[in-house]
């Protein structure tokens, strides 16, 4: 796989409907997804379009009582180091108790956007979310100040603490370049946009 930075998810179809990606730090894809509350025991790969549709066609095919549970799809990968979870307008990577499980024994990131522009970022280490915000100014968490120089090297905060005068999309650029920079994340474009990534339904 590629290593393309996470910035490029600003230009993508991701965006136009809204996207959830989450990181966690030397984990398998398979182990990401049970972590988040997947059925691992039912994978397949998956291209977005077809992950979209998936449950549908299950449905159609088993009857609707053969996904009865069944939220959404989530498709997962391996890539320097990190495995990294793609929902395609989903929001279970950034359920507060869904990342702190995630984190168990090592970091965990989410960074989120939805179609109303609404954002969240957030960082959780050993089973705590240490760190959640929408503005990098008004931060939450069990140690929300932890990050600040990381922020502050990424541009999203002032030297002073104060936040810069940013636009949505600005902002989503910088925490996603924070993200690769700062931790060494990193998303494959042609992958994760247009190939066959490890899916599970939740």
């Amino acid at each position: 796989m590629s290593a393309d930075g996470v910035e490029w998810l600003e230009d993508s179809s991701f965006d136009e409907f809204g996207y959830c990606v989450t990181f966690a730090r030397g984990l398998s894809a398979v182990e990401l997804l049970r972590r988040m509350g997947c059925d691992v025991a039912n994978t397949a790969r998956k291209a977005p379009t077809d992950a979209n549709h998936w449950i549908e066609d299950v449905a159609d095919e088993f009857g609707r009582r053969a996904v009865a549970d069944k939220e959404g799809v989530i498709r997962a990968g391996e890539v320097n180091g990190w495995a990294f979870a793609i929902e395609d307008a989903g929001i279970r990577g950034i359920d507060q108790d869904v990342l702190a499980v995630v984190s168990t024994d090592t970091v965990a990131m989410s960074t989120y956007r939805n179609v109303n522009a609404l954002t969240r970022f957030l960082h959780a280490q050993s089973g705590e979310v240490v760190c959640v915000f929408e503005s990098a100014q008004v931060r939450h968490g069990t140690d929300p100040d932890r990050l600040v120089p990381h922020l502050t090297r990424a541009g999203l905060l002032l030297p002073d603490g104060d936040e810069p005068d940013l636009g949505i999309g600005e902002r989503q650029r910088l925490i996603h370049r924070m993200m690769h920079t700062e931790f060494g994340v990193t998303l494959p474009r042609e992958d994760v946009e247009n190939g066959e990534l490890l899916a599970a339904m939740h």
